[in-house]
């Protein structure tokens, strides 16, 4: 399956929306997209990782968004997680990583 990323402004952040699936042939894209959000992006503004489209999250999507993470707290930019489905949540439990990132359930 592919992956789709959408960058939308609000006035409190940048949203970087992903819809499809996050794995080794896709995180790049991902990663990309965080990367350019964290530089683009200056305080108070937040920017947002909207996975409440993702389907399935690879370790390696786990990873790009604590790189994303360490990007942004360098930056002084605040980075935000919306996950949209319980099987998505479950890998960041089961790591540890709802605990170190500002992780929220989308309604």
């Amino acid at each position: 399956m592919e992956l789709v990323i959408t960058v939308d402004r609000s006035d409190d952040g940048l949203f970087v929306r992903a819809k499809g699936e996050v794995d080794l042939g896709t995180v790049a894209q991902l990663d990309s997209a965080l990367d350019a959000a964290c530089h683009e992006v200056s305080p108070p503004m937040a920017v947002v990782a909207d996975l409440s489209g993702v389907t399935f999250l690879a370790s390696s999507g786990l990873s790009a968004l604590v790189r994303a993470h360490e990007r942004c707290t360098a930056a002084g930019t605040p980075l935000r997680v919306l996950v949209g489905n319980r099987a998505v949540l479950r890998g960041f439990e089961v790591t540890g990583l709802d605990k170190v990132l500002d992780l929220r359930e989308s309604e």
